[in-house]
């Protein structure tokens, strides 16, 4: 009787251990891609020391004369700002609900998502550190970067000073995680007016906060939905093939143990 009590306290343990290593294994890449963006800053600190921003700068220039984020910035206001500052600093936490919420809903649609988020980080983390381009912030004379309160809290709170990466204008994440939300967003819902506003606020946000040229924001949109596109007829479904085998290996490991252990109670 006691052996069947502890078969089925390892099936349910197997059951858990599985769950724990599916999710585990769906979500570590976004921690992979925070790691990867702050070492990339700190290899172009170390490596290069040099960063470029004349050609996005020019780029602007010859588009509409006068640079539009420099445009966005002399019209400044205190609900401008507001919106700006929570588009633009809780993108991450809007991202990785929404990817918590379409695993709920459609576990083939999320690794399509996933294996978007990694094309996209790849290449633009291997871009900032090959050609660092200096933002607005630092490239533009005489111009100041509007107060973001958030992000002013959130270095009250945990004490820590949150710096801006100078290295990283283009192209921008901003722009590639926001195209990338609002193309599974639309996937699942068949409805266009969330995700076309979504990334017009972003849009609005990164060049308004003079985070990012006008050339970068088409950067961010181009690869964002390249990389969906690429994910759903290649990468997503080779992705969601592996995580499953690994997570089956992970759990016949541990129902191994859980034999091994049978066999010597």
């Amino acid at each position: 009787m006691s052996k069947q009590i502890q078969r089925s306290d390892s099936c349910t343990q197997g059951v858990v251990l599985r769950e724990v290593a599916r999710y585990t294994l769906y979500f570590l890449p976004f921690l992979i891609a925070y790691i990867a963006y702050e070492s990339a800053r700190a290899i172009v600190v170390h490596f290069r020391g040099l960063v470029y921003y004349s050609a996005l700068l020019n780029a602007s220039k010859k588009l509409f004369g006068t640079p539009l984020t420099l445009v966005l910035a002399s019209h400044r206001s205190i609900v401008f700002d507001a919106i700006a500052g929570i588009v633009y600093a809780l993108h991450p936490i809007y991202f990785f609900l929404f990817a918590v919420y379409l695993l709920i809903k459609s576990r083939r649609l999320f690794e399509n998502l996933l294996a978007a988020f990694i094309i996209a980080s790849v290449i633009a983390v291997t871009v900032y550190v090959i050609w660092p381009c200096a933002p607005p912030w630092i490239a533009l004379p005489g111009v100041q970067r509007p107060p973001n309160f958030l992000l002013k809290a959130l270095e009250l709170i945990t004490g820590a000073r949150i710096d801006p990466n100078p290295y990283a204008a283009m192209p921008s994440m901003h722009l590639a995680m926001a195209t990338i939300f609002s193309y599974y967003y639309y996937r699942l819902r068949k409805e266009p007016i969330v995700p076309i506003t979504w990334v017009a606020l972003m849009a609005f946000a990164t060049m308004y906060t003079l985070n990012h040229y006008f050339v970068d924001i088409v950067a961010g949109i181009a690869l964002g939905l390249a990389s969906c596109l690429v994910s759903d007829e290649y990468l997503g479904p080779w992705l969601g093939e592996r995580l499953e085998k690994l997570v089956d290996k992970l759990v016949t490991i541990n129902g191994q143990n859980g034999v091994k252990d049978l066999a010597t109670s």
